[in-house]
């Protein structure tokens, strides 16, 4: 450590910071904490019916302009409503930790994709090509297994 430095003397005013302990510094400054307990208690900070439609993605802190920017992942047919309930969302999280926690969100859209009933594959209909397949296994316990498999298909 440099000796220059471990000594700092300032002219006029000291920071603010430099005032406080060491627990209390280390506090104001863990803002990776802060993310961490935004994502488990997103509901409650929010609201359920906002809750249900986006969740925070990660937290972007500039050191230059001191912007703080929260990504939200959205499934696109939420946008609008996410996109209306901005401020709402700002001011809630600013409220929820006392201090100005975010500044600007950024909305991430991702696409939910549906089952649809072409995907599903079904079990193969007994045909002859299949029945003569099974008279092919030299086994008579898995030959049958085989047989009663299709027998229940055909069933349903």
């Amino acid at each position: 450590m440099n000796k220059f430095n471990q000594y700092k003397v300032y002219q006029g005013l000291k920071p603010i910071k430099s005032l406080l302990p060491k627990e209390v510094r280390k506090l104001v400054s863990s803002h990776q904490n802060s993310f961490g307990d935004l994502k488990s208690k997103w509901d409650v900070i929010v609201g359920n019916e906002i809750a249900q439609l986006c969740q925070p993605e990660k937290f972007k802190q500039s050191s230059i302009d001191n912007e703080k920017t929260l990504f939200l992942s959205v499934p696109k047919e939420h946008i609008i409503e996410t996109d209306y309930s901005r401020d709402y969302i700002i001011e809630k999280t600013n409220s929820y930790f006392g201090y100005s926690f975010v500044n600007k969100i950024v909305i991430n859209c991702f696409k939910v994709s549906k089952l649809k009933n072409h995907t599903i594959n079904k079990a193969p209909v007994l045909n002859e090509g299949i029945s003569e397949k099974i008279k092919l296994i030299k086994n008579e316990k898995l030959q049958n297994a085989f047989k009663e498999f299709f027998k229940d298909d055909e069933n349903k």
